[in-house]
């Protein structure tokens, strides 16, 4: 992994989680002292402090500091190596709180060489998009004996991403019962996912998956779906010609490819020639807004001084004003980002065509924000672009059918309140919506 990732992911869990996981341990196990127990990615140790719950703890963690000041109870021990490289086997138990991280923050060597290595052992053949706890927990299933259990707190997200999608399987296949409680409060504020406890029984194999809702005193209410109400949660497609949404432009570095009307002036960019409309957030537009024009783009973007003008840095031929700007742009500062850095061209980005519908990714609401796009403006960061074919009046009709759908009641919650939609459950609503 890269050091400043494995740095920034390092989030210790409160000791309550802690003896919350053993609470849960022991309700699904009663009775049972574990001989063994394993924790990957174990920080300073800190899931090895309970009474009387197992006879062996071994702690892998890769950070020697957080190894050497830890203070261990009798029959736990620490040691300094690569989790993923750990060899150990059956385990009657495997727990703790893996790191999250993107799959954009893993060192591709690292990654290539642990989806190696679990498929090699028995595994499933994971993404590359696979996040790190994924990883984890897949390397946590492999390391448990047949009649082992894992408990870990992991992102809720992991019971309906498409990234995780070979792991659920891979748990259906060996008909493992899955417990998922979600937090109802946010237990970790520096990061913006929404946390559970999960346990994979691999002694019980009815196959069943069961959800529920848990609050710091380890209350826990049952629900149906892991959307957490009666419907199913949204299914992913991968949208149609003339009815299909697209992710958020990324050129790379918002504070170098997208300026405020003030660093517009400053470089003397021409509207049109130099630069094009763009919006990255919907913060600024009221829930009741329906429309994006003109006046309005320039009140809540241009004049409020929001990062709104995208320069046209994808066109073969600059003028000498847009060519004196990249020129201006410190060489470290755009390879900050790998999209830049991956290109021929530094600034050469991918276009995207303005589309007929804004769609806010984030939102908290029934739904989220969704404006008809009659300014042009590309959609970058958070916001979806909907690409329509057809006529305003159509646009304006499938606007409408979109914020009367139910969002809520079919997504998975991200973080804190927070709900978030992905662009391709974006599209399967909207295919749902165009054939009715």
């Amino acid at each position: 992994m890269k050091k400043t990732h494995l740095t920034r992911c390092q989030v210790e869990t409160p000791h309550d989680v802690v003896q919350l996981v053993w609470s849960l341990l022991s309700k699904q196990r009663p009775n049972q002292i574990f001989d063994s127990v394993l924790d990957l990615g174990a920080g300073d140790g800190r899931f090895s402090h309970t009474k009387g719950a197992y006879r062996e703890y071994i702690g892998i963690e890769r950070d020697g500091a957080k190894v050497a000041k830890a203070n261990l109870p009798s029959g736990a021990k620490l040691l300094v190596a690569d989790a993923l490289k750990w060899k150990g086997r059956e385990y009657d138990l495997c727990i703790g709180n893996p790191p999250y991280i993107r799959h954009h923050g893993l060192d591709p060597a690292w990654r290539d060489s642990a989806l190696k290595t679990i498929h090699i052992g028995g595994g499933p053949s994971l993404k590359k998009t696979a996040n790190a706890y994924i990883i984890f927990l897949t390397q946590a299933l492999l390391r448990t004996k047949a009649s082992g259990i894992i408990a870990q707190v992991i992102p809720y997200e992991w019971v309906t991403r498409p990234s995780a999608s070979e792991l659920r399987d891979f748990i259906k296949s060996k008909n493992w019962s899955v417990y998922v409680y979600r937090f109802d409060s946010d237990i970790f504020p520096t990061v913006l996912t929404t946390a559970s406890i999960t346990i994979i029984d691999k002694n019980t194999t009815n196959g069943k998956w069961h959800f529920g809702v848990i609050n710091r005193d380890g209350v826990v209410t049952s629900v149906e779906n892991p959307s957490g109400t009666t419907a199913e949660v949204l299914s992913y497609s991968i949208g149609v010609d003339g009815c299909k949404a697209l992710r958020g432009l990324s050129p790379g570095g918002q504070e170098i490819f997208v300026l405020t009307e003030e660093e517009r002036l400053f470089y003397s960019l021409r509207k049109g020639r130099d630069v094009r409309p763009c919006v990255t957030s919907l913060r600024a537009i009221d829930q009741g807004v329906d429309l994006l024009n003109k006046k309005l783009f320039e009140k809540l973007f241009v004049h409020s001084g929001a990062r709104c003008w995208l320069i046209r840095s994808d066109l073969d031929r600059h003028s000498t004003e847009l060519a004196r700007y990249l020129e201006s742009v410190p060489t470290e500062a755009w390879r900050r980002y790998s999209t830049c850095t991956n290109r021929k061209l530094w600034w050469r980005y991918r276009p995207h065509p303005a589309p007929a519908l804004l769609v806010a990714s984030g939102f908290t609401d029934k739904g989220p924000k969704i404006l008809v796009n009659e300014v042009g403006a590309v959609a970058a960061g958070s916001v979806y672009g909907v690409l329509l074919d057809g006529s305003s009046l159509y646009h304006v009709t499938i606007a409408n059918r979109l914020r009367s759908y139910d969002f809520q009641e079919r997504l998975v919650h991200h973080s804190n309140g927070l709900k978030k939609i992905e662009v391709r459950q974006l599209n399967a609503v909207l295919a749902d919506l165009n054939s009715g």
